[in-house]
């Protein structure tokens, strides 16, 4: 057998997988120059084969080129906590180490390096090197540690590093742990409408919908992503797509919530005016989402609401400005990162429309959030940095509102927020942390049987390598922000934690590969944040799904997400229901996939043959076919449990209500701890909230619900809905 070469070396060291197969099977090797773009994007030279070698030795070595790892991960109850030491061969030389816990405390030592249990030796261009083993109490408690190493014989990188331990699963909680398991709603939070929301779903709507839902048995309401987006570019409206993971899109903002609108007569007072009053109702009105109408009737008033909170707080040193001054220096540097970055948009958008790249057109100075300029920008312009940091300040209040009005109802988990995949190029956690990010390369997914295609989603990944680097701070920070005030979090594509889809450029999907990511790494720090929070993990581990990465999950109490549309066998037949993990969120589809409505319609098959979003020029009779055997394998499925009417096998006669209660009382008795029903499919709706392959040429994140929230929740339907689920899955 041949040998590789040094770029198949290289690439295979740096965890690029030389081959993928797809849904069908089908192995796809990876091309020349796709290892050349994904080797560039992870900052390693390859443009000749002198420096494909060099970058190769280079790899090779950088483990043996520092004392320590950047980080260590540790499990809670293992007995054989060690950090690896890398040390000059033979080397007997006195060291001291020092651990500072996160809590303060303290824990040191001395010791020989030659006394040390030695795990691998190794010869690192001419250098004999040794790496050894160093304990670490058993006593140091879950949390981030720093370590601290002296002393000769030491190799001569970092002496410093951060040690993790972490517990062994997630948190859990007990209504999850045994009886029936629970049961709630999902939404898309802009299209909660409300009596007196102004055009979009807002956090007061959130809490008020939450208590409504909470009488009808729910346990849990899960939502869209709340991520920021761009405010100078409302049209950019999906929230997988964000500015930011870390902070809140601040048009969700409820105006009239804001403590400081009850200080504004003058404000409070415009609000009635005709004019004003005129443009709420069109927004109210109007069929979908008008996010460049929210946004224009939005931010002005959120602006005069900072200047009275300057001048009845800030000025005069008020309980709420040292509210504010906490929250600022709780938030601390990423904050006040975003916050700049949100005031830079400002400043170089002037007064142009739409969508203005930092990466393009912004002055190069300050694309580098590091920078001298930007430093100098930040201090001249403090009142407009500041007010970025009150917008998340109100968000993540508002926020915290509807937590506790699920609480408050008797939710056992509450929220379910959402965590993006990844980030817009544009946006401001790529401006702030593009030292860790893959330049030029976009996730994505090879071709499925809902996605033909295959999909590129355009956001570009962290590289593995950096990210470790980092000690994994980005991911901390990302997991943290959005644990909070939730009950649960849902991961999207937790599969990018074992390895992710990497397209080059502009490429097809097919041109793409995966890379490896640090799985047990990724799965311990979740864990050791839901603990923390006291929030459910749920992993969305849908369409090509590594091998064992479920067990995985399942070990770590990492909930699987189950989907009645793809639990099928190989023959098209349905599941049983007995056949679904007891640790699964259940449901029917996703924001990505129809309806139980439209799927039954063929709805979906429609719009995609006319948006020519089938590959082959047969592809939409093949799925009429294909979809025509599914519904009469559920027919067949539902029968059988007794769930719908022994009526012939035709179809055309179904109710959808009665179709879709029958595939949530199915659900519903399956093991499956964590059901959410989607108000799409209980209202009868037949349009997804998102059509993958398209950008305007379908409404996607657009589409409203068909009343104020305030009549559903008195709706016979959505309380009929309730007390079935609830009898299948009592409280």
């Amino acid at each position: 057998m041949s040998q590789p070469n040094p770029l198949d070396e290289l690439a295979i060291l740096a965890g690029i997988e030389p081959h993928y197969h797809d849904i069908w099977g089908a192995r796809h090797a990876l091309s020349v120059e796709t290892k050349r773009a994904f080797l560039d994007a992870m900052g390693m030279s390859v443009a000749t084969e002198e420096q494909i070698e060099e970058s190769l030795a280079a790899l090779a070595a950088k483990p043996w080129g520092r004392a320590l790892e950047p980080v260590t991960v540790l499990a809670e109850n293992s007995h054989e906590r060690f950090v690896s030491l890398v040390c000059e061969a033979g080397a007997a030389a006195a060291a001291t180490w020092r651990i500072t816990a996160e809590g303060g405390e303290q824990y040191e030592g001395s010791i020989s390096l030659g006394d040390l249990p030695m795990a691998e030796a190794k010869t690192v261009a001419g250098r004999s090197m040794e790496r050894r083993l160093l304990a670490v109490p058993e006593s140091l408690s879950l949390g981030y540690h720093r370590l601290d190493v002296t002393g000769d014989g030491f190799a001569a990188g970092s002496n410093v590093a951060t040690l993790i331990v972490a517990p062994d699963r997630a948190y859990l909680p007990d209504t999850l742990q045994g009886g029936a398991g629970i049961w709630g709603f999902g939404l898309q939070l802009y299209g909660l409408q409300g009596r007196e929301s102004w055009g979009l779903g807002d956090f007061g709507d959130l809490s008020g919908f939450a208590a409504a839902v909470a009488g009808c048995g729910a346990d849990v309401l899960a939502i869209n992503p709340l991520h920021a987006l761009f405010p100078g570019n409302p049209g950019h409206a999906s929230p997988y797509s964000p500015s930011s993971r870390r902070f809140l899109n601040p048009l969700y903002i409820n105006i009239e919530a804001v403590p400081d609108f009850a200080e504004c007569p003058k404000l409070r007072a415009a609000i009635p005016d005709p004019v004003c009053a005129a443009a709420l109702t069109a927004l109210r009105n109007a069929s979908l989402v008008d996010y460049a109408g929210v946004a224009a009737a939005k931010l002005p008033i959120l602006e005069r609401l900072y200047s009275a909170f300057q001048v009845n707080h800030l000025y005069r040193g008020t309980a709420r400005a040292e509210a504010f001054r906490k929250f600022q220096c709780e938030s601390g540097a990423a904050l006040e990162r975003f916050a700049t970055f949100e005031a830079l948009s400002e400043h170089f958008r002037g007064e142009k429309s739409g969508h203005v790249s930092w990466r393009h057109y912004w002055p190069v100075a300050y694309r580098d959030p590091n920078s001298p300029e930007t430093t100098a920008f930040a201090g001249d312009h403090r009142d407009r940095v500041a007010y970025h940091q009150y917008l998340q300040w109100e968000a993540d209040r508002q926020l915290a509102s509807a937590a506790a009005a699920c609480a408050q109802k008797g939710m056992s988990i509450g929220l379910c927020r959402d965590l993006a995949l990844g980030v817009d190029a544009d946006g401001g956690d790529a401006w702030a942390e593009q030292d860790l990010i893959a330049q030029g390369i976009a996730s994505g997914a090879p071709p499925d049987s809902f996605n033909l295609k295959g999909q590129s989603w355009g956001l570009p990944p962290f590289n593995p390598h950096a990210l470790r680097d980092a000690a994994y701070r980005p991911l901390i920070e990302c997991l943290r922000a959005n644990m909070r005030h939730a009950g649960a979090l849902r991961i999207d594509h937790i599969m990018g934690f074992t390895r992710l889809f990497w397209i080059p450029g502009d490429a097809s999907p097919s041109e793409g590969g995966y890379i490896r990511y640090p799985l047990e790494d990724l799965l311990a720090i979740t864990a050791l944040e839901s603990h923390r929070a006291r929030c459910v993990i749920v992993g969305e581990d849908l369409g090509t799904v590594p091998e064992g990465l479920r067990e995985r999950l399942n070990a770590k109490r990492i909930l699987s997400t189950r989907l009645l549309y793809f639990e099928r066998d190989d023959d098209g037949a349905f599941r049983p229901a007995h056949s679904y993990p007891e640790l699964a969120q259940v449901a029917i589809g996703t924001h990505d996939l129809p309806t139980l409505p439209g799927y039954w319609r063929e709805d979906d098959i429609a719009i995609r043959a006319a948006l020519h979003l089938l590959p082959a020029q047969d592809g939409e009779s093949t799925l009429r076919r294909d979809r025509a055997r599914a519904r009469a394998a559920l027919l067949t499925l539902l029968r059988e449990m007794g769930l719908l009417s022994r009526d012939p096998a035709d179809d055309s006669n179904i109710g959808i209500q009665e179709l879709v209660d029958a595939a949530y009382r199915f659900l519903a008795i399956s093991p499956g701890r964590f059901l959410v029903a989607q108000l799409d499919d209980v209202l009868g709706i037949k349009e997804q909230a998102n059509l993958p392959g398209t950008v305007d040429e379908h409404p996607n994140w657009r589409r409203k619900l068909p009343m104020p929230w305030q009549e559903l929740a008195k709706s016979p339907r959505l309380r009929s809905f309730g007390e079935m689920l609830t009898r299948l899955r009592p409280r």
